[in-house]
């Protein structure tokens, strides 16, 4: 494989050494993509005794101009170094540190805010002057998938579902693909968890559920955000109840991957590449929408 058509990424990968000790590593990948690289680096972190690795920072480094390899990182192979020292440190269960979702993952360039700062949490907004009330919510890596199915049901009945391609994968352009038949919590639930690499561990696309009480809108942002827009009171409060009966506390001090931080978005390697996943919904009977306002004010 020509390197030369590869891309080569730095992960700061954490996971755990045993049940009372953490660790960091370093590790410098080449891979078709982000999340090609990504998992070759958690498979040499295993390897390497680091349990349960997560990506905690990335870069991607061919885009640097010169940038050169560090003296002390050790070849694993033509396509793979690491810093063969760990940074160890003991686990605590009262000290808490937020692991991105899978999709998206943190700069190695710091942002306008300190990583340190972003817990799982939600804020709530009363109704603007479109009568319309917002929520908006943080989950980690661990919590996410169950927490945003939790919330399908909470806005129950759901009857349509969409998914937006974003316009930073392969730069191409936004588009808008709306299911024909999965109109159920139960279909949606299925679909998103038959292609969950795909979908909810994506960094490229955004979902939306819909539900006719309200005309509510469930959101799964592309930074991995849980946000509902509804105009029913009643909808936004149960979903307020029930998330708080989780333990999750409201807050006026909101932070997460997007606003003040410097990003990246991925998808992991068993993810389809964007031309599969459009095949696979049209598979699935989505439909293409057109977005072109000017050109639907036309027809």
């Amino acid at each position: 494989m020509n390197k030369s058509n590869l891309q080569f990424w730095y992960f700061l990968i954490e996971g755990t050494i045993d049940d009372k000790t953490g660790a960091y590593g370093n590790f410098y990948t080449y891979g078709t993509d982000c999340g090609a690289a990504l998992d070759k680096s958690f498979n040499i972190a295993k390897c390497e005794g680091i349990n349960n690795p997560s990506v905690i920072e990335i870069t991607r480094l061919d885009v640097i101009k010169d940038f050169e390899i560090p003296r002390n990182a050790a070849k694993i192979d033509d396509y793979s170094y690491m810093i063969p020292t760990f940074h160890t440190f003991e686990l605590n269960k009262e000290e808490y540190s937020f692991k991105p979702p899978v999709g998206i993952a943190f700069d190695t360039n710091d942002g306008e805010f300190d990583q340190d700062l972003i817990k799982e949490c939600f804020v709530a907004y009363d109704k603007d002057e479109s009568k319309v009330y917002k929520f908006e919510m943080v989950v980690d890596k661990f919590n996410l998938p169950d927490i945003f199915f939790k919330c399908m049901d909470y806005i129950n009945p759901v009857d349509a579902f969409c998914i937006y391609i974003c316009d930073h994968w392969n730069n191409g352009i936004r588009e808008l693909w709306a299911s024909k038949h999965l109109t159920n919590t139960k279909l949606i639930y299925g679909f998103l968890n038959d292609y969950k690499a795909s979908t909810i561990e994506n960094g490229f696309v955004d979902l939306v559920i819909h539900s006719t009480n309200g005309n509510t809108n469930l959101i799964l942002s592309e930074h991995k955000k849980i946000q509902l827009q509804t105009k029913s009171e009643n909808v936004f409060k149960n979903l307020i109840s029930k998330v708080t009966d989780l333990g999750y506390k409201q807050t006026k001090d909101f932070y997460n991957i997007e606003f003040g931080y410097n990003h990246w978005h991925y998808r992991p390697i068993d993810s389809l590449d964007c031309n599969d996943f459009k095949v696979l919904l049209i598979d699935n009977d989505f439909k293409n929408i057109n977005l072109n306002i000017s050109a639907l004010k036309n027809q």
